[in-house]
C-alpha cells in the first residue's frame, strides 16, 4: 500500500528548536508515522534561526509593514523570502496529498499553494490571545497593538475556515474558534511524546528540591518567572533549592538557592535535580508544553490553573493547581508538599500525552480532510492530489535532512 504523502511548512525546525513549538512538531511528526497506515512525511523548515542582533529590527520592521498591510506584524515577520520559495519549489515539483501548515504564523502559506491541495492548520496557540497580553505590558504602543490584535484575530479565523481541518493543541482554544467559525472541523491533539517515561530516583535528603523548565527567551516564561522569584519564594520559610533549566536560563534574576544550569541534552538530567517541577504560569497562550513533559515522564507537578488550561485531563494525584503568591507559598511550607514530592502522577493524567493514544483519531482527522477535500475538487472539476507511488517508506525530513 503507498503512503499518502504530506508536507509540513513549518516555522520552527523540530530538530534544532528548544521550546515547546519544537516538542508539539516531534510529537506530531511522530502520531503521523505511527502504525501501519503511517504517513510519508516531509517538513520545509526554516534553514536558519533569526539572528539575535536583527531579531528586534526585524519586529519594528514588520510591525511598520503591518500599517500598509492586510497581513498582522507577526505573520510579516514569519513570512520570509527563502521560506516562501522552498515552499512553492516543493510543491511544484513533488506530488502531496495534504499540506500541514504548523502554526498560526504559518498561514501565509496557503497563498503559496494549489488551490486544490487540501491544508491542515496546526493552532499551536491564539496568537491573538498573546498580543492583548503584551499590549496590557506595554501601553505607550497600545493604539498600535491594538490594531494589531484585532487585525490578527480576523486573520486566524479566516484561516480557520479556508482549512480543510485545523489541530488545536488546546481543548479550551478549540471551544473559543468553534464558536466562532461555524462548522468547524477540528480535533485537539495535546503535546504528544514518543519516549519512554524516565525511571524516577528515590528522593534525595536535604532541602525540598523545585525543578523549572522552560525557555527563557521566549517572554512569557520571562514574567513567570519573575512572579516565582519576587512574589512567591520571598514568603516560604522552609529551606529550597530551585533548579532551572533551559534556553536563557543562565541570564535569569537570582536569588539565595537558585542554580541556573542552562540547556541541557538529557532531559533526565532535569528529573534527577528536582522532588516537584514547577509551572508558575501567568503568561501565555496554548498549553504549557514543558508542564505535559514534566507527567508524561511521571514527575509531579505544582501548578497554577492557566498553566493546566487546555488540558482534557488537568486533575489527579501527582498534580496539584492552586493560584495566588501567598497559596504557593503556604502550600511550599506544608506537610503538603512533602506528600507531593512523594507522589508519581496518575496514569490518566500521564497517558493523556502518549503518541499511541491519539495517533489513529490524528491520521483518520487527516485522511478525512483529504476525502472531502477530493470531494469538493471532483465537484469543481479540479485535479485531486494523488500520492506518489515512488515513496513508500514513511521519512521525515527538515528541509529534506532526517528528523533522526
Amino acid at each position: 500500500m503507498t503512503s499518502a504523502k504530506i508536507l509540513i511548512a513549518s516555522l520552527v525546525d523540530p530538530v534544532t528548536h528548544p521550546g515547546g513549538a519544537g516538542a508539539y512538531t516531534r510529537g506530531l511528526v511522530a502520531a503521523l508515522r505511527s502504525g501501519k497506515d503511517q504517513f510519508d512525511v516531509e517538513l520545509v523548515g526554516p534553514r536558519h534561526a533569526p539572528p539575535g542582533s536583527w531579531y528586534r529590527v526585524r519586529q519594528a520592521v514588520s510591525l511598520a509593514q503591518s500599517c500598509i498591510s492586510k497581513l498582522p506584524a507577526k505573520v510579516l515577520f514569519a513570512r520570509r523570502h527563502e521560506l516562501r520559495v522552498r515552499v512553492r519549489e516543493a510543491v511544484s515539483s513533488r506530488r502531496f496529498d495534504a499540506v500541514l501548515i504548523n502554526g498560526g504564523d504559518m498561514l501565509w502559506v496557503r497563498e503559496e499553494l494549489p488551490p486544490h491541495l487540501p491544508t491542515v492548520v496546526v493552532a499551536h496557540n491564539l496568537e491573538h490571545q498573546l498580543l492583548d497580553q503584551q499590549l496590557a505590558a506595554c501601553r505607550i504602543l497600545s493604539p498600535l497593538l491594538s490594531r494589531e490584535v484585532a487585525k490578527h484575530q480576523r486573520f486566524e479565523i479566516n484561516g480557520f475556515r479556508r482549512a480543510g481541518g485545523v489541530v488545536f493543541v488546546s481543548a479550551r482554544e478549540m471551544a473559543w474558534a468553534r464558536a466562532c467559525v461555524s462548522g468547524l472541523r477540528a480535533i485537539h491533539v495535546p503535546p504528544l511524546f514518543s519516549t519512554c517515561p524516565s525511571s524516577r530516583a528515590p528522593r534525595a535528603a536535604g532541602p525540598l528540591r523545585l525543578g523549572y523548565l522552560a525557555d527563557f527567551s521566549w517572554w512569557p516564561n520571562r514574567q513567570n518567572w519573575s512572579w516565582l522569584i519576587e512574589d512567591v519564594l520571598p514568603r516560604v520559610r522552609r529551606p529550597l533549592e530551585i533548579h532551572v533549566f533551559g534556553r536563557g536560563s543562565e541570564r535569569i534574576p537570582v536569588r539565595e538557592g537558585v542554580v541556573c544550569h542552562g540547556m541541557v541534552r538529557d532531559l533526565a538530567t532535569v528529573w534527577r535535580h528536582a522532588d516537584i517541577m514547577v509551572c508558575p504560569t501567568h503568561a501565555g497562550a496554548g498549553v504549557n508544553i514543558k508542564l505535559a513533559e514534566s507527567l508524561h515522564n511521571r514527575m509531579p507537578v505544582l501548578a497554577t490553573t492557566q498553566a493546566v488550561g487546555g488540558f482534557a485531563c488537568a486533575s489527579g494525584p501527582g498534580l496539584v493547581v492552586i493560584d495566588g503568591a501567598e497559596n504557593w507559598a503556604a502550600f511550599l511550607d506544608s506537610p503538603g508538599a512533602e506528600q507531593l514530592a512523594d507522589q508519581i502522577p496518575s496514569e490518566e493524567l500521564c497517558e493523556q500525552f502518549s503518541v499511541d493514544q491519539h495517533s489513529g483519531a490524528l491520521q483518520q482527522f487527516v485522511r478525512d480532510t483529504m476525502r472531502e477535500a477530493g470531494s469538493r475538487n471532483a465537484y469543481a472539476g479540479l485535479p485531486a492530489p494523488t500520492a506518489s507511488s515512488s515513496l513508500s517508506v514513511a521519512s521525515v525530513g527538515s528541509f529534506n535532512a532526517p528528523l533522526d
